[in-house]
């Protein structure tokens, strides 16, 4: 499968040489794009392919014959702009900042688009686990859902939500509450720190009902995500305590790892999960 890539930042780096290497299948990378021209040139130099297109405009990349699969690993912007042309293009979709479908218009938009186009759009399940079985639980009635993020405060430096609220995390002590609220909103005011939120609420149920804690950390060397869902299927209680990726503080390795894994699923013969 020929894939194309937008988003040459530290996730992007991160697939884009894991599909040079072969970690992720039999999956070939053909195309590299982002707005940032250094970016694109220095993810270019550092895979020594001169067969991969490289451009700085994510339609000329989503128009190329050759790329069957577009792999979004930029910002919840990108997937608002670009998205619809990809599928509107009749090219399968990963969506890296799963944020961005917090916006029930934008996904209703997608779903029916991949449903006409005969296309599909994948979202790893990023820095968190469990959601296989909460997909499960979802087929009966899920009376709550709720996740509590603990972070370094550096990974949440530059938040529009502690911007708008004069939030300042220098000289934190200890753990401090600064969120409580919806996922929707959560993602709003943390594009960059909870898609995990947003994941959880579209396995489960939904970004209004599902509940979001952002708490920082001074202490915390690791990202940590506590998952509690209730319903008739039981109680599910998952804690994952992720190192930090190496080249991005505001994320977890992890979510790279799983999308590496998203895309060597694509063709196995063999499918473990739900």
């Amino acid at each position: 499968m020929n894939v194309g890539l937008i988003g040459c930042g530290a996730i992007g780096r991160t697939l884009a040489r894991a599909i040079v290497d072969g970690k992720a299948g039999e999956i070939n990378l053909v195309a590299i794009c982002d707005i940032d021209r250094d970016r694109v040139e220095g993810l270019y130099k550092l895979l020594n392919r001169t067969s991969i297109f490289k451009s700085t405009s994510p339609e000329q990349m989503i128009t190329r014959r050759k790329v069957k699969f577009v792999i979004e690993a930029a910002s919840q912007t990108a997937v608002e702009e670009v998205a619809e042309k990809v599928l509107n293009a009749g090219k399968n979709l990963m969506i890296m900042s799963v944020g961005a479908l917090k916006d029930g218009v934008l996904l209703q938009k997608l779903r029916r688009l991949a449903t006409e186009k005969q296309v599909r759009i994948y979202l790893p399940s990023g820095a968190i686990c469990g959601l296989d079985g909460v997909k499960g639980a979802s087929v009966e009635e899920i009376t709550c859902a709720e996740i509590i993020s603990t972070k370094n405060p550096k990974s949440l430096e530059g938040a529009p939500y502690l911007v708008e609220n004069d939030i300042r995390l220098e000289g934190l002590t200890e753990p401090r509450v600064l969120f409580e609220g919806s996922a929707n909103d959560a993602a709003r005011g943390f594009p960059k720190n909870v898609n995990v939120a947003v994941a959880l609420s579209l396995a489960g149920i939904g970004v209004e009902k599902t509940r979001v804690k952002v708490v920082a950390d001074p202490n915390a060397t690791r990202t940590q995500h506590e998952i509690r869902v209730q319903g008739d299927f039981g109680d599910l209680y998952v804690v994952v305590r992720n190192f930090l990726h190496p080249e991005n503080p505001k994320t977890s390795y992890l979510a790279a790892l799983s999308a590496i894994r998203t895309l060597r699923k694509l063709t196995e013969p063999i499918q473990i999960g739900t």
